[in-house]
């Protein structure tokens, strides 16, 4: 009888006063909090569904609202709404918008890009242009105009350089003469992005990369007067006896708007939507949280977080080699790890940018010494060289990496031997792609003692998006014969050579780990190589 009651129940409709003017009640605390919120710059990430768009369009009638009459007696105010494309904007935001504002109770609507409804309802006037922004270069439609305030819906869309524009024009409109704008800002709503979006790092809910200058991490520093809401799950995890995998999920009694959200034989909708999705989709549209970023087909599907990334950063543990990966050229990459009882702890990631080796060597040793006590005696080349010698310190590298360079005579190699890092070329027959990606699944899949054989440490924040989907075949390519080449590749690559050069290919084919009495890498002289050992 109740699911009955529920399906036949009327649904929920938009009420309005005499005038014909909406009447707004937020369904949830943070929407609340939006809507109280003064600061100029206020940003809502939630579920989908979630109420967002609605509260925003309200929030701009009412500041609409709320500004003083100018001299001619009318409340005027002018407005954007942003988002990347205008089939976007006229399916989704327009649609939204009108269902709040029609027509026939507050004026025309302009259809022709850009679109514009001018809201007229006793003595205000609102102007509210519609626009689609996506790319940096976009920013030239933003130039020489004025607004009171501007609002970007679905904001993990729109890049930082629009965004950063569009706040400095804010505020212009109405003009000083006509008395100025009462509030004026922007707005923004999105569903969770994805992990290297600006955003999140500006919030500190993901940290800087380590490779960002100085200079540049100063746009990422999060101004004090600015608000910033984060709404909860839509949904809650049930998890099966292992604590970790999800077995299902059950409505959040907390989630916000849940008053719209239509009912199917008395289920809500999220419960309906899950079906069929990926985990990482749930985790982004209904749990809101921030994912990898996904673009083709994972390399490693078997990568899974919640099993193979530990949930408090790992340490050195100096009992124990310390074995280094390392991907050169201009983009070089580091990953660090340690072999403990048959599985791979990975400590660290270090990641360079539009830099040689002569640049990344020096970063490399400084991370050592500072992340790694106990592992060399002292801050000098002759100390890591003795870990080296000794066998606590052991370094593979991109065969490539053994290349002179058309400016000098000088290698990869060459140059952190210069630093005191005498490195071994990953043993891959013809430096196969595919024996280095089966060498990380072999890893991925095993087992030891009940526990997965390979743990990475939430510190290493790109290799952990890379192994999520970030390193991918791209679309459309039924081969696979080789992942897409993006900033995610090279600290993969580094990881491929890290578990080879440990030994992981001959363990993979049935043989023996090399002995801790490595053999020694080999020397390297102006180009040519030693068959000496050192």
């Amino acid at each position: 009888m109740t699911d009955l009651l529920e399906m036949t129940a009327a649904p929920p409709q938009i009420h309005r006063d005499a005038e014909g003017r909406p009447i707004y009640v937020p369904d949830g605390k943070v929407l609340r909090g939006f809507m109280k919120s003064n600061a100029r710059v206020r940003i809502i990430r939630g579920p989908i569904r979630s109420g967002t768009s609605s509260m925003s369009c309200l929030e701009i009638y009412r500041r609409a609202c709320e500004q003083k009459p100018g001299p001619d007696g009318y409340r005027r105010t002018r407005w954007a709404i942003v988002r990347n494309t205008y089939p976007d904007l006229q399916q989704s935001t327009v649609k939204t918008w009108l269902a709040w504002f029609p027509e026939k109770d507050f004026g025309r609507f302009i259809w022709s890009k850009p679109m514009v409804h001018t809201l007229r309802k006793g003595d205000v006037i609102a102007e509210v242009v519609f626009l689609a922004l996506d790319k940096p270069e976009d920013v030239n439609k933003l130039r020489s105009t004025e607004w009171t305030g501007i609002w970007f819906n679905e904001l993990e869309y729109i890049p930082k350089e629009l965004f950063d524009e569009a706040e400095s024009r804010a505020g212009y409109y109405p003009a000083i003469k006509d008395g100025g704008a009462t509030w004026s800002g922007v707005l923004g709503d999105m569903n969770a992005p994805s992990e290297d979006n600006w955003l999140v790092m500006m919030t500190g809910e993901v940290p800087l990369p380590e490779d960002m200058p100085d200079e540049e991490r100063q746009q990422y520093q999060w101004p004090e007067d600015w608000d910033y809401f984060v709404q909860p799950p839509g949904l809650i995890e049930i998890f099966g006896p292992d604590g970790k995998t999800v077995v299902d999920y059950k409505l959040n009694p907390e989630a916000e708007n849940l008053t719209w959200i239509p009912k199917i034989n008395g289920r809500p909708l999220y419960l309906e939507t899950i079906k069929g999705k990926s985990k990482r989709w749930i985790d982004s549209r209904i749990m809101n949280r921030i994912t990898a970023p996904v673009e083709g087909t994972p390399v490693w599907p078997m990568f899974v977080e919640e099993t193979h990334v530990a949930k408090v950063p790992l340490k050195y543990n100096p009992g124990h080699p310390l074995y280094v990966g390392l991907d050169f050229g201009r983009t070089p990459a580091a990953i660090i790890g340690q072999i403990i009882n048959d599985r791979w702890v990975i400590v660290g990631e270090v990641i360079g940018n539009d830099m040689g080796a002569t640049t990344f060597a020096p970063i490399l040793r400084r991370w050592l010494f500072q992340n790694c006590p106990g592992l060399v005696d002292g801050d000098s080349i002759g100390a890591l060289e003795e870990a080296v010698r000794t066998g606590r310190l052991r370094l593979y590298g991109d065969p490539k990496g053994q290349d002179k360079t058309q400016a000098d005579e000088q290698t990869a190699y060459d140059v952190f031997r210069d630093h005191g890092m005498r490195v071994s070329p990953a043993p891959i027959p013809s430096n196969s792609i595919q024996t280095r990606i089966e060498a990380v699944e072999f890893v991925l899949n095993g087992m030891r003692d009940g526990m997965p054989r390979f743990l990475l440490s939430p510190n290493c924040r790109t290799l952990k998006m890379g192994m999520a989907g970030g390193y991918h075949f791209k679309k459309g390519d039924t081969v696979k014969a080789e992942p897409a080449k993006n900033r995610y590749s090279h600290p993969c690559d580094a990881l491929q050579y890290l578990v080879l050069g440990a030994g992981e290919g001959r363990v993979m084919t049935g043989r023996e780990r090399p002995s801790n009495t490595h053999a020694a890498p080999v020397q390297t002289r102006q180009s040519r190589r030693s068959l000496r050992r050192i």
